[in-house]
């Protein structure tokens, strides 16, 4: 079940509306923005990953030169 972006609330389909509604703050999604919005999200937890990896590659190699 996807969470809204606002509140971090739990969303529920309307199947007369066909989007989802926030059971919070009544925010509506379509699953399109649903779609793209978890491709953001994917996206930024990559460049996250290499960012960390690169700094630990630094850091080990640092490290590596004091010895």
């Amino acid at each position: 079940m996807p969470f809204c972006r606002e509140c971090g609330s739990k969303l529920f389909y309307d199947r007369n509306s066909k989007e989802y509604v926030c059971r919070s703050c009544g925010l509506t999604y379509t699953f399109q923005d649903l779609v793209v919005e978890s491709e953001k999200m994917f996206e930024n937890k990559l460049k996250k990953d290499e960012k960390k990896k690169a700094r630990e590659e630094y850091l080990d190699w640092w490290l590596s030169k004091k010895k």
